[in-house]
Order: structure tokens, then sequence, then C-alpha cells
């Protein structure tokens, strides 16, 4: 065990002698010594600090300005009742002159009390301010007293008035009791600065980038040893302080436009000093990936229109209590809104964390394991049936980004008993296409004009009766996508206010000549069902070669055999 380094700043040079013969005995402490009052005491415990004390002890003044110029606990040496006394009998056998004893509360109360006790011809004054001691002293000497006894700065104002002066003089007493004082301070600092160490030890293991904030705001702790300095601005920090204060609850921010992207999180932590709050700050390093990604943190209810059977239904099974963690799968052709739903159902359920999309297609390999923020949701978005190797690749996404409260939603063309054994026991969500949602089509025309007056400047705001009729009787093979791209047209073409039906006439909609018939799923349908008609649309595709229909599906000819057999 190493010795405790003590920097023992004496106020006068006769406290050295007594402290080179007590640290003979002090095997366990490595003392240096020297010798400065106040203003100098003080460049000497900075120059001690620098030369790697532990602890310092000092005196009188002197400890209380070196307490507030360094950085190391400091240890401050107290006039005891036998120092008083010592002194006050020294002076009393020096002479019959009158003696007055000078000094703070801390020491003229007790020198009151002996000098009562003992009956001793001693005045006793009490200092508020050590601006006061010129004038006590003048004072004392009108009044015919010739000695003093005080401290080093009352001793060297009563020398410039000639006045004999004693100084109080700390004892061996005083002295061990500030070594062993020094002795407990530095294990308790030495004990808390190995739990930091351990902490900071752990955060770099960890790769975790933290920042504790006390209760008034001061940084308690931090650590960045995945970012080169904190990658948010300090004030920027004080206002999601703010926030997690005045709602009591943790927060995540995302922070998209960056790259990497990188969330913050923070929460309160209850200590019996105050509210403290921690920040952890995560990278979302997809690297080579990052074409298959997106991240995003919807604070506001996305609109969904439902005035249709199929989208009331659809809103129903979501918003219902009981699937608020519910592992899901959206099944419906592209473009149906599938993504919008993802996102309807994580902010319906006050889900706090991010939205972490993954377009399956895209992805070219495993990624890197990083922890979501809590309340996270991640999407699986497949866009067309479904390959062996999507399957793989979503497994270990779901084990990569397992979380206490991760909700995991896949968007799927067709429901594949592959990806509802990925998601455990999911619950399927049929999503109807657009030529299935009559009643919608007016809202979603309506919208998207609303949308494209505020962000294109166009002019119309609505469509005659008998236009709206030709959108309503439209198939939309191409469901959100073509009517998007329709809509916005029609907007541009027009001038007016109002959009005639000759201007829907004129404008043609999109040809899907040669494209792959959709399979229409009816809602009502058990899984089973569901999945029996997708087989067969496969099959048909195929001219029904097995062997194909099992490859594109994802499952072996002896399982397609069985399900076609059941």
């Amino acid at each position: 065990m190493r010795k405790v380094k003590i920097g023992f700043i004496s106020p006068y040079e006769a406290m050295l002698s007594l402290i080179d013969e007590l640290a003979v005995e002090q095997n366990d402490l490595e003392i240096t010594r020297a010798v400065g009052n106040l203003e100098a005491g003080v460049a000497l415990a900075l120059e001690m600090e620098r030369n790697g004390a532990d602890v310092l002890i000092s005196r009188g003044g002197t400890a209380k300005m070196i307490r507030e110029a360094v950085s190391l606990p400091v240890v401050e040496i107290h006039i005891s009742g036998y120092d008083l006394l010592r002194s006050i009998m020294l002076a009393e056998g020096h002479s019959n002159e009158l003696k007055a004893l000078i000094g703070f509360p801390n020491i003229t109360m007790g020198a009151a009390s002996i000098v009562s006790l003992l009956e001793l011809k001693l005045e006793v004054v009490a200092l508020s301010s050590a601006t006061e001691v010129d004038n006590v002293l003048k004072g004392l000497k009108s009044r015919g007293v010739k000695q003093v006894l005080g401290d080093v700065v009352t001793i060297d104002a009563a020398s410039k008035l000639g006045l004999s002066g004693l100084l109080i003089q700390s004892g061996r007493e005083t002295l061990l009791e500030a070594f062993e004082e020094a002795r407990r301070l530095f294990w308790y600092a030495e004990k808390n600065q190995q739990q930091l160490r351990s902490l900071e030890m752990l955060v770099d293991r960890w790769q975790k980038d933290v920042v504790i904030l006390a209760e008034d705001g001061e940084v308690l702790f931090e650590r960045f040893p995945s970012f080169d300095e904190m990658p948010i601005s300090h004030a920027e920090l004080m206002e999601l302080r703010t926030q997690v204060l005045a709602s009591r609850t943790a927060l995540v921010k995302l922070h998209g436009d960056v790259q990497p992207p990188f969330f913050v999180t923070g929460e309160l932590l209850e200590e019996r000093s105050g509210l403290l709050t921690a920040w952890t700050f995560e990278s979302l390093s997809l690297e080579d990936n990052h074409a298959a990604f997106s991240v995003a943190q919807p604070a506001r209810l996305p609109f969904i229109v439902s005035e249709s059977a199929g989208m009331k239904q659809v809103r129903q099974l979501i918003e219902s209590h009981g699937n608020a963690e519910q592992s899901l799968v959206l099944v419906g052709e592209n473009s149906t809104g599938k993504q919008t739903v993802a996102e309807y159902a994580h902010v319906f359920h006050n889900r706090k964390g991010l939205v972490l999309t993954v377009e399956m297609a895209k992805l070219k390999h495993p990624l890197p394991v990083f922890q979501l923020p809590e309340q996270s949701t991640l999407v699986l978005a497949v866009d067309r049936l479904i390959e062996p190797s999507n399957i793989r690749l979503a497994e270990e996404l779901v084990q990569s980004f397992q979380s206490a409260d991760l909700q995991i939603i896949a968007t799927v063309p067709v429901a594949h008993e592959r990806i509802v054994d990925v998601l455990g026991s999911p619950l399927v969500v049929q999503v109807p296409p657009i030529r299935e949602r009559a009643a919608d089509i007016p809202y979603l025309v309506n919208q998207l004009l609303t949308e494209y007056h505020q962000d294109l400047g166009t002019q119309p705001v609505r469509l005659r009766e008998e236009a709206m009729a030709l959108l309503t009787d439209h198939n939309w093979p191409g469901n959100l996508t073509e009517m998007k791209s329709y809509v916005r047209q029609l907007a541009l073409a027009e001038k007016s206010y109002v959009i005639e039906p000759q201007a829907v006439k004129a404008l043609p909609f999109e040809k899907k000549d040669g494209a792959t018939p959709r399979l229409p799923l009816n809602p009502t349908d058990s899984l089973k069902e569901i999945e029996r008609q997708i087989i067969e649309q496969v099959l048909k595709e195929e001219n029904d070669n097995q062997t194909q229909a099992a490859k594109r599906l994802g499952i072996n000819r002896a399982t397609l055999w069985r399900k076609l057999k059941d």
C-alpha cells in the first residue's frame, strides 16, 4: 500500500521542528513541509499539488485560502483547548503587564472560559472581521495593554504598533489529530476516485458516451469514448434537460441530419441531494447498409383516412390497448400505406423511442449490434415475395435489436409463414388496397390537394362531384403512389380553384400493361386460407412448376406439396 503524500504549510517557523519530530512516527505518511502564511501559503500549496500531494494541511486563514485555490482535500488545524491553556499560562507567568487575547469567536469563546475559571487578568477580544485587527490593537494600546496573544497576522500587526506579541501555537496532540484527519480524507477521496476510475473504465469498455448533470445543471461526470467531444451543444443539452425535468419522463431525441446519425437518451436519477439527469449518446453506425435504413422519430400522429370498412378495421386492431406491444405483420400491396400505419401504431401508443425501418431488399449483410432506445419500433419492410436470404437477415435483425421494450412490425405483400415464425406469434393485419377503399378516396384526394396547395402553391382546392366520381371509380393499380402522382399533375395543370370533370378526362390514368396481376385478398379470411391463395397464385404464375414456386415462396418442395394437400 502506497504512502499518503501530505503537503504541510505551516504559518510560522516554530512549527517545523514539531512536524519533523512527529513525522518520524507516521510510517504511512510522506510529509513535505514549508512555511508560508496567507498568499505565500497558497503559492506553496499550488506547487505541492503540482508535485503530486494527496492532502494539504495548514492553519487558520491560510487553510481557508488554500481550500479555495486547490482541488485537493485540505485539513485545517484547529486551536485546541490545550493550545489555548498553554499559551495563556505562558503569558500569565511572563509579567504583570496588562495582556489581551485577540481572535475570532472559535478561539475567544474557549479562551474566555479558561480565563474565567482560573480568574486570570486577561482581556479577551472577539473579532468579526480581519480588517478590525489594527483598530482593536490601537484601542488596547491606548488602554495600557502591553502584550497581545493571537495568530500570526495579529502578532505581526501588534509588533508594528510596538506591542509585545505571543503566538498561540499548535501542540503535539493538535498536529497528530490533523494527520489522522488527513488519513481519513485521503482514503475517503481515494475510494471515491477508485469508484470514478472504475466507472470510466467500464464506460470506455462498453463504448458508452455519458454525461451526468447535477440538479443545478453542473456537469458531475462526462466520458466520450466514441465521440471526440459531446456531439451536441451545451445549450441544446440544457434545453433537453428542461424537457426531462418538466415531463419527469425519459426522453430520446434523434439527430438524423448528421453522419453517422445518433440519438440522445436522457432520464432522471433521484439522488438524496437532488434530481440528477443522465445522458447517453449512441451512434447509429450502419456502415454500407445505410441505403437500407431510415430512422425517424415521429412526434405527431400520422393522418390516416378511415371512412372505409377495411381501414376502420385496421385502426381498431392497431389502436387496441392489448396490441400496444404486440408484434405486427401488416399485409398489403405495395404503396397501400403500411409504413404510415406502422408509424401510427408507434405514436398512438405513446412510444418515445425511434422508428427504425429496414428495407430488406436493400440490406446487404447483417448489421453490427447496437442497442435501440427503449420504446422503439423496428419495421421490417418487404416489398416483394420473401426470399430465403430475407428471412435469414430478418431473423438476425430481430436478434440484434433485442430490447426490453421493442415492438417489431413487418410490412409484407403477402402473409408468409416464415416471417410469421420470425416474429413469434404476431397479429396479422390486412391493409386494403385503394380499389377496396372507395369511401376513403375523396378524403385522400382532398388531403393531397391541401398538401400540394401548401407545398407547391397550386390553385385548386376541390373537385366537382362528377370529377371526384371519376377518381373514385378508377381501379388505382399503383395505389397511393399512383394517386399522389396523378393528383399532383391535376393540381399543377389546373389554374382555377375547382377541378372540372373535363380536366380528369383530359389526363389519362397510368397504364399498367403487362403488370403482374394482383391477388385480391379478403381481410376476413384466415391466415391459412390467405396462404393457400398465395401458393395457388404463385403456382399459376410459374405454370405449375412446383420447384420454381417453392423457391419463390422460400419453402422446400415437400412443404409446398403438404400445404396444397392440407
